[in-house]
């Protein structure tokens, strides 16, 4: 007991330290977020609210007859600012309207796909299926999407357990099915895919009736240059024996194999091809590729660490700066980064759902599809896929008191899920960027060595006619 006790002094002391550094950073976004977000449950919403209820109140103080004096000095103003307001205005508006046609003009389909029993390609192979799908088709030129509103194509790969059975999807346009169907084809042709209902769309929420859990999966500690475990980690890529694979799909399949049949899990990883741009460094209006430049600023950072430079040592451990020898984790992640830097980069946004009746759900079961992703973490010198958003910051009881905000964020969060929607409007969230390795190690056609019971195969072999026979 003793030492239970010690444990939790340490934990205690070591929580209340890391606010009061938080507090004393004077970092506005450290504070907001971490002090009063994280520690007191306060959102940033309700936080900024206080705060200008309060800058309201003292110039209601200073200032006599504050409504009339704001009303002369925006009407006095209108001159200087109702142009530029209208501009922007208008030209976010057109944008907006323009984009909103398009999208709902568009024919999508849901194409679920069968894998037989004995795969054994090694995720390489679904990095080649991606680069087919990595492509600006459509908004090539500036009339394309700015007057037709045109986007380029966005994908989604999914996983979906109905009461222990596990269903592997992929959503795309119509018109995009045989591009979708040949690259997936050419690697694994013992596949199927075939069209299928889509379960979201015929899906409705009754918060009477369902109980669920809503997350989104982030990038964190680090930025977009780190990555997670891929599979490559795993030493997938060199095709050993079945027996001796390890797939870090396993243990996510076979966690969805695992829920009741009242149960439901489903998840989303939406991709479209990264082309974000940022300024060029030592150029005025020079642009270049924020995913290659911000691999490329990474790289630079972890070798002036290990040589000794900038954030290397103290000055009274000048010694270190002699030691040469890059740590095992600095060649990690410049070896990872630099391996990275030559494959193609998605925008990636990732999101999951646990689905259960109010009497089966718990926190134990809502946590497996949290943490799903933990085994490919590597938060130590790497990055993980941490839960965010949607009903991860509900932890306090005076965040939600009626159940309110919880009801809310579910319904907008079914409505996100059906529309396959990240990158464009109606709903524009925040996206990671990832090179197609750390794609394919989170979707990939699972192997032989994974033998969940609710993950169904199909016959390996079909009997097909000669290709010779007369006509």
């Amino acid at each position: 007991m003793a030492l239970n006790f010690e444990q939790e002094e340490i934990i205690t002391s070591a929580v209340f330290k890391g606010r009061i550094g938080d507090l004393l950073s004077f970092d506005f976004h450290t504070i907001v977020d971490d002090f009063f977000g994280g520690f007191w449950g306060i959102s940033r919403g309700l936080l900024l609210s206080i705060l200008f209820a309060g800058l309201l109140g003292i110039l209601w103080r200073l200032i006599p007859n504050l409504p009339l004096f704001a009303f002369e000095w925006v009407f006095g103003t209108l001159p200087i600012w109702l142009p530029v307001v209208s501009v922007i205005g208008g030209w976010k508006a057109w944008i907006w309207y323009t984009r909103a046609s398009f999208i709902a003009g568009l024919d999508n389909m849901l194409l679920e796909v069968k894998f037989p029993r004995d795969i054994v390609k090694s995720p390489r192979a679904m990095e080649e299926v991606l680069t087919k799908l990595w492509t600006d088709s459509g908004e090539t030129t500036f009339f394309n999407r700015v007057f037709q509103g045109q986007a380029r194509p966005w994908f989604s790969l999914e996983m979906a357990s109905f009461g222990g059975e596990v269903h592997f999807y992929i959503w795309c346009r119509r018109e995009w099915r045989e591009v979708v169907e040949s690259a997936m084809y050419a690697q694994y042709p013992e596949v199927e895919l075939t069209e299928a209902e889509d379960y979201a769309s015929k899906f409705a929420y009754d918060p009477d009736v369902h109980e669920c859990f809503c997350t989104d999966w982030r990038y964190e500690p680090r930025n977009d240059a780190y990555q997670f475990r891929s599979y490559i980690d795993f030493e997938l890529d060199t095709d050993p024996k079945e027996e001796y694979k390890v797939d870090p799909l396993a243990q996510v399949i076979e966690r969805l194999s695992s829920i009741k049949p009242e149960e439901q899990m489903w998840m989303q990883i939406i991709i479209t091809q990264c082309s974000d741009q940022r300024r060029k460094k030592g150029t005025l209006f020079g642009t270049e590729s924020r995913y290659i430049g911000l691999l490329k600023d990474e790289i630079e950072k972890i070798r002036k660490e290990a040589a000794g430079g900038e954030g290397a040592a103290m000055p009274s451990e000048a010694w270190r700066r002699g030691a040469r020898v890059p740590q095992f984790r600095q060649s990690e992640q410049v070896k990872a980064i630099d391996r990275n830097m030559g494959k193609l980069p998605f925008n990636v946004g990732a999101r999951g759902v646990y689905i259960a009746p109010p009497d089966t759900f718990s926190s134990a079961s809502y946590t497996g599809i949290r943490w799903i992703w933990r085994p490919i973490a590597n938060p130590q010198w790497g990055n993980q896929m941490r839960p965010r958003r949607w009903h991860n910051p509900f932890d306090y009881p005076w965040q939600d008191l009626w159940d309110m905000r919880w009801i809310t964020m579910a319904q907008r969060f079914f409505d996100c899920y059906r529309r396959r929607a990240h990158f464009y409007t109606p709903w524009v969230l925040p996206h990671n960027m990832m090179s197609v390795e750390a794609l394919a190690t989170l979707w990939h056609p699972p192997s032989s060595a994974i033998t969940s019971p609710g993950l169904e195969r199909i016959p390996a072999k079909k009997a097909e006619p000669p290709p010779n026979l007369p006509k």
